[in-house]
């Protein structure tokens, strides 16, 4: 269900035309590839403190997509409305004599804030943003086996919603008054993971309660595509 809800939010927004941020000059949409750097869970930092030595290490590969619309309010401004979609999946799949285990997990932004497109120098057009929102983070495993009855199949589905922001930057080449390659973004990309109360089994086996305290997933996102 949530994933029917998140590719209906993408659609609308890739497809979505003229509006009340956009009646003096024409929106600008952003469609392309995603390379997500995503921190493990269990090395994720304290909030208190925005870098910390594990910031570039322990990061796991998310491949995806990256869409994005940017509306202006006023004509002659530089300064926009943007509103970014993202979703990146990381999986994996291993066959055994008599079944099959695989498990994913995929990573959504729902972010939007303000832009800044610097004046064009030649055909290079830098822009800067700030956006904020949230994120969701969804986790699948299957274990299938084969018996004599048939198939049996097995699954385990969690997710969770969280406050999300990004800090990022790119670079488009222009082709045509229309038609820009965007060679390059960067967005800083951290979610900020909220308190949470969990059961896991002791060495009695036994489950026992536990606390995760707020921390925070310092993600860094790469995209290129075309921008139109």
């Amino acid at each position: 269900m949530f994933n029917r809800l998140c590719y209906s939010v993408l659609v609308m927004l890739l497809l979505s035309t003229i509006s009340a941020f956009g009646q003096d000059r024409r929106p600008e949409y952003f469609a392309g590839y995603s390379l997500l750097q995503a921190q493990h869970i269990p090395d994720r930092d304290d909030p208190n403190n925005f870098f910390t030595g594990s910031f570039a290490t322990h990061r796991a590969t998310f491949q995806g997509l990256n869409g994005e619309a940017t509306f202006y309010p006023i004509a002659s401004s530089l300064f926009g409305l943007t509103g970014n979609v993202s979703y990146n999946r990381k999986g994996r799949e291993a066959d055994i004599t008599n079944g099959s285990n695989e498990e994913r997990t995929d990573v959504w932004y729902f972010l939007a804030g303000p832009s800044y497109t610097f004046p064009e120098q030649g055909l290079l057009v830098p822009f800067v943003r700030v956006m904020a929102g949230i994120a969701h983070t969804g986790y699948e495993a299957a274990i299938e086996r084969s018996a004599a009855n048939g198939n049996l199949k097995s699954t385990f589905d969690i997710g969770t919603t969280d406050f999300a922001m990004a800090f990022g930057a790119g670079l488009d080449v222009k082709v045509n008054d229309r038609f820009r390659v965007r060679i390059i973004q960067v967005d800083y990309a951290p979610i900020f993971l909220g308190d949470r109360a969990v059961a896991v089994l002791n060495a009695a086996g036994v489950l026992q309660p536990r606390v995760l305290d707020s921390q925070r997933q310092d993600n860094i996102r790469f995209s290129f595509g075309v921008s139109f």
